[in-house]
Formats: structure tokens, sequence, C-alpha cells
């Protein structure tokens, strides 16, 4: 059996932490026609098959869209692919191919072609097949296997790479898609201009509070909004505004000359404000939908007496909250 050198991916698999292997197994850039399909496998797969079987062209890249979905054949299988199993086979390696930095893509494509065994008439096993086709290890391909739906999840709000995948798959799969796809979304606006980490997402994640405390998926917003604004979250929080000190020192004058420590108090006191915000529309969220009722039918005293205090509560935040110049105004007159 000829070996056939048609692309090496480099290692996904790095000591170094954080964010040293955000690009993923995708390294370089792929030129048109640089990894165009044999001959061999064209006239096997036949082009009128493929766009029947998906709409591809081989001569163009492969979308997610147009690969089969994954499903499975059984071992003990040893017949020759059938024509509908070869137009899958070229239409996955095209996308091998062609994927650039596609995790979505190269996923699906390799889960396609092991799950399929689309690999039998030219190799025994899988793992054979990656490392004489494509020169890559078992462990890296089952990463971007196991990366490729997470990521299409993630493709209405962009696109990431097989590191960042790895971080948000256990959300996923713990919380549910749409609190996964909340949780990236809320770091990336956190973030604001500053690139997105897989480092990023996993602090994220940390912050998580258990599964049951959340009553709603988008709840995650307020959670990680929360978590930057104390501090347990520190990757999120906004970067401290570099103030240059003439500047800074008009600013004062502006001001009447405020000083620094008064500055630095007030960015304090609107950070405070912020989470207590977010609290506030936690507990909004969660004492609706029947929760008094029910606290009522179990204890009816102490759900009263609960009822009170978070009344109590409420009208001190509103008093705390007044606007005090007005009364000041009324007293100066």
């Amino acid at each position: 059996m000829s070996r056939r050198r048609v692309l090496n991916i480099p290692s996904a698999v790095s000591s170094e932490p954080d964010d040293q292997d955000d690009e993923g197994v995708f390294g370089g850039d792929y030129e048109p026609g640089q990894y165009a399909l044999s001959t061999r496998e064209t006239s096997a797969a036949g082009g009128s098959v493929v766009a029947e079987l998906t709409g591809a062209d081989l001569s163009t890249p492969v979308t997610v869209a147009q690969l089969p979905t994954p499903y499975d054949v059984a071992e003990t299988v040893t017949a020759p692919l059938t024509e509908h199993e070869r137009g899958h086979l070229a239409v996955c390696e095209q996308a091998l191919h062609g994927f650039r930095k596609s995790v979505v893509v190269a996923g699906k494509a390799l889960e396609v072609i092991s799950r399929g065994r689309l690999y039998r008439e030219t190799h025994c096993t899988f793992v054979e097949y990656l490392d004489d086709v494509w020169e890559i290890r078992k462990s890296q391909a089952y990463r971007m296997i196991e990366a490729w739906p997470v990521a299409a999840a993630m493709s209405p709000i962009g696109d990431i790479n097989e590191g960042q995948a790895r971080e948000l798959r256990p959300v996923l799969q713990t919380y549910g898609q749409e609190a996964a796809v909340a949780l990236y979304r809320q770091v990336k606006e956190l973030r604001g201009d500053r690139r997105v980490t897989a480092a990023d997402l996993a602090e994220a994640r940390a912050v998580l509070p258990p599964p049951t405390q959340l009553a709603r998926p988008d709840q995650v917003r307020d959670v990680l909004t929360v978590a930057a604004a104390e501090g347990r979250a520190p990757r999120l929080a906004p970067p401290a505004p570099q103030v240059p000190a003439q500047a800074s020192a008009e600013h004062q004058a502006d001001q009447g000359g405020v000083s620094q420590d008064e500055v630095d108090e007030g960015a304090e006191a609107i950070a405070t404000l912020e989470a207590a915000l977010a609290q506030q529309r936690q507990i909004y969220d969660r004492v609706g939908g029947g929760v008094l009722a029910a606290a009522l039918l179990y204890d009816p005293g102490r759900g009263e007496h609960l009822r009170r205090e978070l009344r109590q509560y409420a009208n001190r935040t509103a008093y705390r909250m007044r606007d005090t110049s007005e009364g000041q105004e009324a007293n100066d007159a």
C-alpha cells in the first residue's frame, strides 16, 4: 500500500498554559490547488454522485451543511464501499483538504469517515487511515470530532477554534446549548475589543453555579457580570482606563479639584452598583413563577416572614437610592 502524504496537521498538544493552543490544530494556510484530490479518488467517487448527495462541488471548499450526517457501520461489515459511501468519503476528504481553520467542517468530516468506516477499502483501522493519509494522531482527531458540534452551535455568533470549543463543551453538556451560547456571547461582550481565548472561557465556566441554581439559561449573563464586577473573573473585567497625567490634572481642575482618591472611590462605587443591579435581576427572576405560593403552602409562617423581609429590604434599597439632590435643594430654598 503506497503512502499518500496529503496533509501534515501540526499537533495541538502543548505544555504551555492559557492561550498557547488557542489556534487549535489547524496550523498553516491552505493554498488553492495545493491539496487537490487524486485522480483515483475523483474517478472512484464520481462528481455526479457527490453533487447528488451533498450539492458540493469538489473544486470548491465544502461547507458543514454539505457533509452527510454521521452514521454508524458495524465492524463486521467488510463489503466494499457502495457508490453512496464513496461519494461520502470523497466529500469528507475534500472538506479536510480545504479545511483552513474550520473545526466544524474538519471535525464533522472525520466523524463521518470514522463512524461510517469509510476507510475500510484502503485501511484496516481508522487510526491507520489517520496516520497514513493525514499524519495526525488519534487523540488529535477525536478532539476535533468532539469539538465540531460545539463550534456549530456557536457559529451564529462567530467562528471558534478547537481550544475554545474544548472549554465550551462541558457547559453545553451540563447546562445545555442555550446556556453555552449565552456564556460565549457574554464573554465576548465583557471582553469588548479584546480577543476571546480558551482561558477566558475556562474562567467563565469556573464561576457558574450548579445547574439546579439556574432557573433559565440566560441567567448565565448576570452570573458572569457579577463575577467580573466582584473580581472573581478578572479576565472578564474591563481593562483599567489609562489616563495621562496631564488629562487627569485637567479633569481634576474641571471638577473643582477632585482628588485621585475620590476618582477611585467613584469608580468602585459604579462597580458596586453594577453588581447590585445584576443581583437584583437574579432575585427578581428567582421569586417569580409561583415561588411565593409554593412557599406559603409549604410553610405559611416562614413564607410570610420571608415575604415581609424581602419587601422591607426592597424599601430600604429604594430609600437609599432616592435622589437626595431634590431634598437638598428644597432645604436650601
